[in-house]
């Protein structure tokens, strides 16, 4: 690599698939794609930098504070509006009823979904959104902000900043563990908010809390996830 190359990280999915035919087209052999799912080993070493950039979507890995360094920019596409950075983030979103939901693209920092905002896409949750449905919108918006912001790397034009800011720490895999647990005495709207909030077909769900303290999962649909 050189210090004109672009790297960008994704997982091994059909959504990440579209992006990297968007960039590879967008930056020719300036792009070095790497691609895999959640445990794969960190593609990147030391003596293939300096790079110009790395672009992260949908990335199974989190990019050491060394990485971020050693590049020239180094941005993140986050399918989750300001409101619900880290983990869970359609979970939580469903679980609180949010109004509005979307993706953001940010600079990446050493903790993540903390750096700054650059774009934003949002659009209305649906009254009767489920996990998998608000994952597809969410897909499909972060897809089209994913080729605004690479047209504008492209074309060597300063990056927007966004005024608005992450409105929270990020969420956590224990808070989204803890999310799943339904407890006998909670009443039915929370159950069934929890059950909701947690469902998503092919994928461990909601479980109930038995008096022996043990756990029985909730039924889910026995399908493949539209997104």
């Amino acid at each position: 690599m050189d210090d004109q190359s672009i790297v960008l990280l994704t997982k091994a999915d059909r959504f990440s698939a579209d992006c990297a035919e968007i960039a590879a087209r967008t930056f020719g052999q300036r792009l070095t794609i790497f691609s895999d799912q959640v445990g794969a080993p960190f593609p990147l070493h030391r003596g293939m930098f300096p790079v110009a950039g790395i672009i992260s979507f949908l990335s199974p890995w989190i990019v050491p504070r060394w990485a971020l360094e050693a590049c020239g920019f180094a941005i993140n596409f986050h399918p989750g509006s300001a409101a619900y950075p880290g983990i869970g983030c359609y979970n939580f979103a469903i679980y609180e009823g949010a109004e509005m939901y979307g993706a953001v693209c940010h600079h990446m920092e050493p903790t993540v979904d903390t750096g700054a905002l650059i774009a934003e896409a949002q659009f209305p949750v649906m009254p009767d959104e489920s996990v998998a449905s608000l994952k597809l919108r969410t897909m499909i918006a972060m897809n089209g902000l994913f080729a605004e912001i690479v047209d504008l790397i492209a074309a060597n034009q300063t990056l927007p900043q966004l005024e608005r800011h992450w409105s929270r720490r990020p969420f956590t895999r224990k808070e989204l563990n803890e999310l799943c647990i339904i407890d006998p005495e909670m009443d039915d709207l929370e159950k069934s908010n929890r059950i909701r909030a947690t469902t998503f077909p092919g994928y461990p769900g909601p479980v109930l809390r038995q008096p022996d303290g043990s756990f029985a999962p909730v039924e889910i649909p026995d399908r493949l996830p539209i997104a």
